[in-house]
């Protein structure tokens, strides 16, 4: 399999589906032919949130060359912004985020750091959770701090980032992402800058919307996203 590297001029998201990182659930006009997918945000009710788009950064991961084309972007709106010199340390959010956040800091010139990933127990039938580690990392009281993550759903890791990340001492004073998603937050978040490679919101739904609630009743929805990724795929070329 041959690494891919980004053309001139070329759009994130088209290269983002070159890499087979981009699922839109397919349909036949309002009748979907495939699964909603899962978000981590969730309702009043504890419920997973659910849409039909999901970027997969990890098939993007594979590609360095792509990791760079959206760091580089990211980069260049920082400059734009004025933001490039509010920040000393990128903080990593794994998975995708640690790849992204990295490559990030390697061209802004800056330090770099990430949490690990620790599961949570996680009822069946619902998409996994995650508290984040970052005990193998030392930062100074009031370091400024940029968090790093793939993909801006709705926050709601955000905030558990923003609380575990405050414990060290350090100031959170950027969020920066390789896609920004969210339908209500578009350049800030509690008061921080958010800056993202890609800025293009989509819907997400509670369970019980009109738009969705047929397919969840019929258990159209797919919790393991990345892990059955290959079938998800193949329902869209159908």
């Amino acid at each position: 399999m041959k690494a891919i590297v980004p053309r001139a001029g070329e759009n994130l998201m088209g290269l983002a589906r070159r890499c087979n990182a981009v699922y839109i659930c397919p349909k036949d006009g309002s009748l979907r032919k495939g699964p909603l997918v899962a978000y981590a945000g969730k309702d009043d009710r504890r419920r997973n949130l659910v849409g039909d788009l999901y970027l997969n950064f990890r098939r993007i991961e594979v590609h360095p060359n792509v990791v760079e084309a959206f760091a580089e972007e990211a980069c260049s709106k920082l400059y734009e912004k004025e933001l490039i010199d509010t920040f000393d340390t990128v903080c990593g959010i794994p998975q995708g985020g640690r790849t992204f956040g990295q490559m990030l800091a390697l061209i802004a010139g800056k330090r770099f750091a990430y949490a690990d990933k620790k599961p949570k127990p996680t009822e069946a039938g619902k998409k996994q959770e995650y508290s984040w580690d970052l005990s193998q990392f030392d930062f100074e009281p009031g370091e400024r701090v940029a968090v790093a993550e793939d993909v801006f759903n709705n926050f709601s890791n955000t905030d558990d980032t923003l609380a575990e990340i405050a414990v060290t001492g350090a100031e959170i004073v950027l969020l920066v992402g390789a896609l920004n998603r969210s339908s209500t937050h578009d350049t800030t978040y509690k008061g921080l800058p958010v800056i993202a490679s890609v800025r293009e919101a989509y819907p997400e739904y509670e369970q019980d919307h009109p738009d969705v609630i047929v397919d969840v009743m019929a258990g159209n929805v797919e919790f393991e996203v990345k892990k059955n990724w290959a079938r998800l795929c193949a329902l869209m070329q159908q």
